[in-house]
């Protein structure tokens, strides 16, 4: 996984269904349901790390909220929340 390859996969995946002993059958037989993401995944050099991080960020600023504030307030904090963990890449324009 580490030379991203997803090509290999397919082969390693029908290695891993012959075996019998390994226990990772029904891990391999799940991919099939999606291989062409799984391949694309395992290809791309775009990691999804940062997109995890801030999913995983709102998910639990919900779960905090639940049953303590309307939806109108749940999505105002979301959107602060989000828009303050933005990466600050835009220059303001200097005055003359």
């Amino acid at each position: 996984m580490t030379n991203r390859d997803g090509g290999q996969l397919p082969g390693w995946m029908a290695d891993v269904c012959a075996d019998q002993q390994c226990g990772l059958d029904t891990f391999a037989a799940g991919l099939l349901t999606d291989i062409d993401a799984v391949v694309f995944g395992m290809s791309t050099d775009w990691p999804s790390g940062p997109a995890e991080g801030r999913v995983n960020d709102l998910k639990a600023l919900k779960r905090g909220m639940f049953n303590r504030c309307n939806l109108p307030l749940l999505r105002k904090r979301l959107l602060v929340v989000a828009a303050s963990r933005w990466p600050q890449t835009a220059t303001t324009p200097q005055r003359s």
